[in-house]
Formats: structure tokens, sequence, C-alpha cells
């Protein structure tokens, strides 16, 4: 059975899962080079129409990421007292019906909502199914996750009504795997919008930019930690596990402004966007929001773990793209273990709709957990020799294409890495990665300026053997980061070898590679552990700030071209400066 998953908003999105496994996914803005595209999915669908080998017309069951009905039973007079088109209709029924049955139920919940449509020329019915924003989060951590059950905590910007939810997935009894609510904070009391508040005023943009605050934070001191702990209070009541004074924020209104005029007073105006020197102050706010917003994960997962006992957390939602938070829950809080979905954003509710309709909806027990992120579109060689012959590019296929790129970055060049399907998430992951050799602490100036041309305070990441990764970081004895979802801290007699990805807090936002995930990835690595001595490379998103990671071979070549990278390995093929 296929399902169709469809996210549609920002981080635009699609999948298809087939019998419970995951076949494709996509952002659409791999396909537009518009990042964050909000544009209905049609490229993503049907990338993943074709990656399975079906046609639209033969789709029975289609999962959306967002339920209109807890919102559909207050009827709004410009769409719902009269129809303008008889496409209102789908609007104007439930909207009014739902209406009337708000009082006698005591508001209106739901877990999902279904239109099924009898077409002619079909023998089954067109099944459209509407998943609770939160629930999409939920199934997208919980069942790729290595996990029996788990307590599950989603935290974003928003959803229909929630921005925080808290539940439990339990083993299956039946047919299935039953979800347990625990607790659902509403919004406007956010971590997400909280967040993207802090990351406008510091001049960056909301909802894409929240990672530059993650990387400026470590430069500020702790000067305005307290006053940050009283705009957020973290577990003040020992139940409560955050509160949110919002007399500070203008988010939750309809203003050009996310933070209030109280905010503007006390810590000054905001930041022009593309400023490139940040004072003190702005490090010191950035610090203070990133530690508060730690405090109140940490005071979550206590809060969830107590309710549920369980031992295993599953993380989505959009704050959990704080891989610092992540890392600092994996260390200090409760649990015993805890599993991140490496796409925790809205993009990933496509495949969490497409899950919670196949197990929740339609009970099944079938499961597909993840390994690797890579269910993007892939190019093989001969698509690869074209784009490069169609360049006019001069190029070389070397006999072991492991051992010659790591030569390269023992040399020091810096090597754009295009290999097999793409990532899903944001993360690179050995697919669209930029490659350099950790060692040299010049390499963060060199490629933030040459070729990423960002902001200079930004980190890099290492991509480390799996089975070799506790000698250079301090982390849990068995864990492992395999979609690069937490910050650990180096190890202090590693970091004169790992110069070039280790922050100026001595941490590291890390990716553990198995043979198993990545064997080509995994031999590169183990190739330049032979010659440099270090089981790890800097591992970046194959892109320039402002643009998606390349989604083909041309957007390779045009990237590689275009900035100071000195090598690409497109597939089989190498092609460097000067090959023409």
């Amino acid at each position: 059975m296929d399902i169709l998953g469809i996210s549609f908003g920002l981080d635009s999105s699609a999948c298809l899962v087939r019998d419970g496994c995951l076949v494709a996914a996509a952002l659409e803005e791999r396909f537009t080079r518009i990042k964050h595209d909000r544009a209905w999915p049609a490229r993503s669908i049907q990338f993943c129409l074709e990656e399975g080998g079906v046609q639209l017309a033969d789709i029975e069951h289609v999962a959306f990421f967002w339920n209109p009905a807890l919102q559909l039973d207050h009827a709004h007079p410009g769409r719902s007292h009269r129809y303008r088109h008889h496409g209102d209709y789908l609007h104007m029924v439930p909207s009014w019906i739902l209406g009337g049955m708000r009082d006698a139920l005591g508001g209106i919940q739901s877990e999902s909502m279904t239109q099924q449509i009898r077409l002619d020329g079909r023998r089954q019915p067109l099944s459209i199914h509407y998943v609770q924003h939160h629930r999409c989060h939920a199934a997208a951590a919980f069942f790729p996750s290595p996990f029996e059950d788990a307590a599950v905590l989603t935290v974003d910007g928003f959803g229909e009504r929630a921005a925080t939810t808290m539940g439990r997935f339990q083993a299956p009894s039946g047919n299935g795997a039953p979800y347990e609510s625990v607790d659902a904070i509403d919004f406007p009391q956010s971590l997400g919008s909280f967040y993207a508040a802090i990351t406008g005023w510091l001049g960056f943009r909301p909802n894409s930019g929240e990672g530059k605050v993650m990387g400026l934070a470590p430069y500020g001191d702790d000067s305005l930690v307290d006053r940050f702990r009283e705009i957020l209070r973290v577990g003040q009541d020992g139940h409560q596990p955050y509160g949110l004074d919002l007399s500070w924020f203008d988010f939750y209104l309809d203003g050009p402004s996310r933070v209030s005029e109280r905010f503007l007073q006390e810590f000054g105006p905001a930041i022009v966007p593309g400023s490139s020197d940040y004072s003190d102050h702005a490090k010191a706010v950035a610090a203070a929001a990133q530690r508060v917003t730690e405090d109140a994960i940490l005071s979550l997962a206590r809060n969830l773990q107590r309710r549920t006992e369980s031992s295993n957390l599953v993380l989505a939602g959009g704050v959990a793209m704080n891989s610092v938070a992540n890392g600092r829950l994996e260390r200090e809080g409760p649990f015993d273990a805890v599993w991140v979905q490496p796409s925790s954003g809205d993009g990933g509710t496509a495949v969490g709709a497409a899950l919670w309709v196949w197990h929740s909806i339609l009970g099944h027990n079938e499961r597909h957990q993840w390994t690797n992120d890579r269910f993007g579109p892939s190019y093989g060689p001969e698509a690869c020799r074209a784009a490069l012959s169609r360049g006019g590019w001069n190029f070389s296929e070397p006999d072991d294409i492991t051992g010659d790129t790591a030569a390269a970055l023992e040399r020091g060049e810096l090597v754009g890495w295009f290999q097999g399907a793409a990532e899903l998430g944001a993360r690179a992951l050995g697919g669209r990665s930029i490659l350099a050799d950790p060692r040299a602490a010049a390499h963060k100036d060199i490629l933030n300026s040459r070729v990423k041309f960002r902001e200079a305070f930004r980190p890099f990441a290492p991509s480390v053997l799996e089975d070799r990764a506790n000698e250079l970081f301090e982390m849990p004895p068995d864990s492992t980061v395999p979609f690069m979802q937490k910050v650990h801290p180096v190890r202090a007699e590693a970091r004169s070898s790992l110069g070039g990805v280790t922050h100026v807090d001595g941490t590291a936002r890390l990716q553990t590679v198995s043979r198993q995930a990545d064997a080509l990835y995994y031999d590169l690595i183990e190739a330049f552990d032979r010659l440099a001595g270090v089981p790890a490379v800097l591992n970046t998103s194959f892109n320039v700030r402002g643009e998606p990671m390349v989604g083909t071979p041309d957007d390779a070549i045009r990237c590689w071209a275009t900035t100071g990278l000195d090598r690409l390995v497109l597939g089989p093929c190498v092609v460097s400066k000067g090959d023409r």
C-alpha cells in the first residue's frame, strides 16, 4: 500500500511510504532552489511518485500535515457565511457542523480528519487524511527510531493550537502502535516562537537563522542569563515545565516586530540584517536565549520522564534542530537514550503524516528504522559524466575514489563531495557535502569567506568513524549521532587535531558514520585516518549562504566552479580547477 505524505508551508515537502517503509522524500527547495520554499510541493510529489514507480491516479491514501478540524469549529464570516465558489463547501459544511457541536463536546479535539472522494474510473475511493501537526512530528520521531516504546517530546513554533506536546508511544498490542497524550502547551506559550523572536532581533531571518543564534551564543558571557530567566521561567512550580512572559513579545500579534516595545526599551533596537560586527551585548543576548532554551528543554524532559517512566525519548519539532540543547539533554537528562528526528522541522512532517496514517489510522505494525537520512534524488555515473561534458570540463575517474579524495584532503584541498541519494534534512551527511582536513583551524575562516560566504563566527562539523567517536568526544559510551543532531564537548587531548571543527567553547556538532549507513563515506574517512592519523573529516553542507544544498550534478558543478572549492568529486568523476 502506498501513502503520499505532503507538507505545505514552511519547508514544503513530500514523501512516499510503501507498506510502512519510506521509499522517497524530498524538500521542494532542492528542486526550485528557493530556500525554505513554501510553494505547493509539485516537484517533490513528482519525484516521489517516479521513485516509487506509481502514478498519482493510483494513490489511495494521501496524508497531510495539518488538521483543519481544530480550526473549523469557529465559523469565519469571510470564508463560511456565504460561498464565493462551490469549492468553499469543503470548508463551510464542516465549519458550521463542528461549530454546532463545540459546546456539547466541551470544545473540539481531533487527532485527524479524513475526506473520502469516490471518483469514476477508480475502484477505490481517494482518502485524504489531515493529521494533527504535532502528531505528525511525533510519528516522524518515533516510527523511524530504534525503540519499541518511547516518550515523545515535540517542540516548535506552533501547530493548529499546540506549541509543545508530550506523549508516549507503546509497543503494539494488536494493530498499530498506541499513542498516549500526556500534556500539551498551547501557543503563544511557544519556545520556538521565543527563539525565532530573538533570531529576528539579532538581525537574522526568523524560522531560518536560528542556527546562527546557536553559533553566536558561545561568544557571549552569562551577564543576561538571570534576566532572561525572568522572561522565560523554567520549572517554577515543579510541574509546569516553562512559562513565557508575553509582555516582552509581539509574535502572537499581527505586527511588524516579534518583540515588544518593552523588549526594545531594555535590550535596544533590533540589529540591522546583514550586520557583520556583533557587540558584546548582542552576544550576551544570544547566550542568554540559548541557555534558557536548553533549561526549558531539560525541564520538559524531566517532567515527561516522571509522568511516563520511560527510558527512551524521541524528539522532533523545529526546536529539536537545536543540537546544543540536544547534546546537553543526552548528557544531563533523565533518559537512557535519546533519538532525534534528522528532519525535525516542518519538512519532516510529510513523513510523519504518512507514518501516522499507516500505523495509527490504518492499524499496521510494519516499521522501517532509519540508519541514514538519504531519501532524496540520486544520480548515476552517466548523469555525472554528462553534466561535466556539457560544461566542457575534463575529468578523471580514479580506481580508488576514497583514497584519492583522502589524499587531496590531507594536502589541504577543499572538496565538494556529491554521492548517492540526497539527504532529506538540513544536515549534509555525506551525500551533498563540502569536505576539508579537520586539523587546521584556518579552514574555518577559509571556508566561511571563500566558499560559504557566511558569518565568520559560524562553526563547522566533524564526521567521525562511529567506532572511534569516543576517542575524540565526551559523549555517553553507547551513544551514536548518525544525523548530526547533537553537540558534544571535544576531548581536551583531541582539540589540537580538530582545530577546524572545534567551536570557541570546545564543542562540536558531530556526525558518527557507520559502514552500514554509508560504506563509501566510511571508507573515505578511514582512508584519511590512515594518512593523517585522525578518524574524522570536516563536513559542511554543499551550498553557499542563502541557497539550499545542491540537488543535481549541474548544481554541484555551478557551486564548485563559482566558489573557492579546489576539487569536485561527482560520483566516480573528479575534476579540479583548470581542468577545462
